[in-house]
This record gives C-alpha cells, sequence and structure tokens, in this order.
C-alpha cells in the first residue's frame, strides 16, 4: 500500500477488479448456451398399461384413428391404404370429428422405429390428443 506523504495515512485500492466477474458471466453464457437445447428438446410421453387393464379398457374405447404401417412404406388409416402426401390431411379430417382424438399406431416387424416416431409427430399436428402404440400379433 502507498502512503501520503503529507498524511501518513494510506491510499485504498479504489477499482473494483471486474475480471473474475466478466470470467464467471462468460462461464455462465457457455453453460446456458450448451444446456439450452437439450431442455428445448421435444418429446412424445408413452405409458403403458398393464396387460389385464389394456384388454378390458379396447373394449370400452372407441377407436377413431387406428393407423397400421407396412413394411413397404405404405400406410392404413382404419384399414385403408392411404397414400403418404393425403396422410396428414385424412387425419386431420377423422381427428375432427372424433370425440375422443385418440390415434393408435402400429407397425409391421420391419418399421424402423424413425418411421413410427414421424406418424405420431404427424398424429400429434394433426390433432391427436391420445397417443397410443400397439403391437399386433
Amino acid at each position: 500500500m502507498k502512503s501520503d506523504d503529507r498524511t501518513g495515512k494510506s491510499r485504498g485500492l479504489h477499482e473494483i477488479n471486474l475480471t473474475s466477474l466478466v470470467d464467471v458471466a462468460l462461464t455462465l453464457v457457455i453453460i446456458f448456451m450448451v444446456s439450452f437445447p437439450m431442455v428445448m428438446q421435444s418429446g412424445i410421453m408413452v405409458s403403458s398399461p398393464p396387460l389385464k387393464k389394456a384388454k378390458t379398457d379396447t373394449e370400452k374405447t372407441e377407436l377413431k384413428a387406428e393407423i397400421y404401417l407396412k413394411a413397404d412404406n405404405t400406410i392404413e388409416l382404419n384399414g385403408k391404404k392411404i397414400e403418404s402426401q393425403f396422410f396428414s390431411d385424412s387425419l386431420k379430417t377423422l381427428l375432427a370429428s372424433s370425440t375422443n382424438k385418440l390415434a393408435v399406431v402400429s407397425a409391421d416387424k420391419n418399421v424402423i422405429h424413425d418411421r413410427v416416431i414421424e406418424v405420431l409427430d404427424v398424429a400429434k399436428q394433426s390433432g391427436a390428443q391420445k397417443l397410443s402404440i400397439v403391437r399386433r400379433k
């Protein structure tokens, strides 16, 4: 510390060291930039009921939109073959008249999971409030 010649008192440091404050702020900015895409990823919540409950509920529930994906990339909507470019519009029309807004998706064994997720996403965007994945025997 420096002392003043006339008074003999020492002068304190009157400036704030901003280097550490800037380091902390930049570190927080980097952490937020890295973690933001992970937080904002959309997801589809899937829950599967027990088999006993599923069998009894299936009899009571009216299935309005039953989607079946075949291995040759064709789509069936309620048993009727639909071209993929008309699938979204047909599903919107069907779900608009539905009371429970339920879409049930099933697929052949050889259909890749990305295709099933894509169809689930289209169903959600078309107005389905409930989504279900069913495995056929």
